[in-house]
């Protein structure tokens, strides 16, 4: 087991509306080891994004983080991000130095009146001192090691002048600019077709090897996980309700809903002429939780009486084999179990 990188402990972050305070990330336990990929997976409004935005405390009002630590060893001593001062010059050096981001819309994301060139060449200038001529010939290598072609002509081009693939390559550019311990992938191949999506994967795979980076990596994409991650965990309503390695997990999953999200999967070949099983309803409204476990009103296996009001125990499981060093899940299917090997 690697030496961990980043630790996260009971992370709630939530977002003032109103009709009342939504708690988006409610008391997450995350590691991220050094050199390794995580993939925090889950459906659409789990927390997945909220929760990597905090990481860099990226919430911007009405949301704010209400409580946990964040803990980073990547440097000299490790450091809670949270309690950091937002003048530190270590939470300065974190966002874009030691933690790059790719967001989750490039297009959204880049500034549609400055080329991509300006806006890469700024990043490097400011996290690696370099004179603009030197920062422009990084920017140009840079360019050319996300696979855009020609890029001492492209990094002249503005946004709008490149496909969604390329503008997505663009900005893992910039959040590799400074050689970070850790890259933060929030859906990076969202809304790019099956081909696009493949190159940027086997790109970011990569990179990892040659910058031996931490890889955080955000997705609804089953298929994404078992290609990429050595650890996994599973959101949903701003919970991790199960974490494994990724062996561990499609062998063996654990959490109802972990094993409703597997089901609905097609396998090529055995779902031919039948309907995909899916997961009944939907991700409750977080202003309105159900009581006890949250995924009750949905879960097959649920115990009348008992997941609808008792809160699941974390139950923690001897990891054994594969990558986790914990293998843990939220579950009272297994309060009587713990401690046993998965």
């Amino acid at each position: 087991m690697t030496e961990p990188l980043l630790e996260i402990s009971g992370l709630r972050t939530g977002f003032d509306t109103y009709d009342g305070r939504v708690r988006a990330v409610d008391g997450v336990d995350l590691t991220v080891h050094a050199g390794k990929t995580l993939c925090v997976v889950g459906e659409s409004g789990c927390g997945k994004s909220v929760t990597a935005r905090s990481i860099l405390r990226l919430v911007e009002a009405p949301g704010s983080i209400d409580a946990g630590t964040i803990t980073w060893h990547g440097g000299d001593a490790p450091f809670d991000v949270l309690s950091l001062d937002v003048k530190d010059e270590r939470l300065a050096r974190l966002r874009g130095g030691d933690i790059g981001m790719i967001f989750q819309e490039p297009m959204a994301s880049l500034l549609p009146l400055r080329t991509i060139g300006a806006q890469l060449i700024e990043t490097i200038r400011i996290h690696t001192g370099l004179d603009k001529r030197a920062a422009r010939a990084k920017a140009v290598d840079l360019l050319g090691q996300v696979g855009i072609p020609k890029p001492h002509e492209r990094i002249d081009a503005y946004p709008f002048q490149l496909s969604g693939g390329m503008c997505q390559r663009v900005m893992i550019a910039i959040a590799l600019c400074a050689d970070p311990s850790l890259l933060i992938a929030d859906e990076p191949t969202t809304a790019l077709d099956v081909t696009t999506q493949a190159r940027i994967l086997d790109l970011i795979r990569t990179l990892q090897a040659e910058h031996r980076m931490a890889v955080m990596f955000i997705t609804h994409d089953l298929g994404v996980v078992a290609e990429l991650a050595d650890e996994v965990a599973v959101m949903y309503l701003g919970r991790v309700v199960e974490r494994a390695g990724v062996d561990e997990l499609f062998a063996d999953p654990k959490h109802p809903y972990t094993k409703a999200l597997l089901a609905s999967v097609p396998v090529l070949g055995r779902d031919r002429g039948r309907d995909l099983p899916t997961i009944p309803g939907a991700v409750p409204n977080p202003l309105h939780r159900p009581s006890g476990c949250s995924f009750h009103p949905r879960c097959a296996e649920a115990i009348a009486g008992t997941c609808d009001v008792v809160a699941p125990p974390e139950v923690d499981f001897d990891a054994g084999t594969g990558f986790a060093d914990r293998r843990t899940v939220e579950c009272v299917l297994y309060a009587d179990r713990e401690g046993a090997p998965a």
